[in-house]
């Protein structure tokens, strides 16, 4: 009996099973949930922070005025955010090419919970209406370091 020298069907076939499973499976997860939130949830497993329990999570929204922004402290807070304001000055980027700097109220609302897709999503619906309904931008979320975790180091910059 010669040896096979050709492909093993049997082994391609299981490869393409596996990763069509796996892709099924990260889409079914990831439905519904904005591609930036997806992103933030890896990188803040991968600082090594607990995602299976409750984190302080810290909301940003963006204000044309301080009078938007007092607004939106006041509706955040009614949700049971701890909220914080400060000046800012932002550019939007479009197409690699920043734009104008614009001045404003940056909104922080901080509040504990599980990193889960589907709460992500409630957050960030919730945030978006309030900040639409204004004229105003959610900017998205972050999570500090947990007490026991350690920072992945940056990769080392090739020169």
């Amino acid at each position: 009996m010669e040896p096979s020298t050709g492909i093993d069907w049997l082994t391609l076939l299981a490869i393409a099973g596996t990763a069509t499973v796996t892709i099924f499976l990260l889409r079914r997860l990831m439905r519904g949930m904005n591609q930036q939130d997806w992103i933030l949830l890896r990188q803040t497993r991968s600082r090594g922070i607990d995602i299976k329990k409750p984190q302080a999570v810290d909301f940003v929204v963006f204000a044309a005025t301080q009078e938007t922004a007092d607004e939106l402290a006041r509706l955040m807070r009614e949700a049971h955010f701890e909220t914080s304001m400060t000046v800012a000055q932002i550019a939007y980027t479009r197409k690699n090419k920043a734009g104008e700097a614009q001045d404003g109220w940056l909104v922080k609302g901080t509040r504990e919970l599980l990193l889960t897709p589907e709460e992500l999503i409630r957050q960030r619906k919730f945030l978006t209406e309030i900040a639409e309904a204004r004229k105003a931008a959610y900017l998205g979320w972050q999570v500090g370091f947990a007490k026991d975790a350690k920072p992945v180091p940056a990769p080392l910059s090739s020169r």
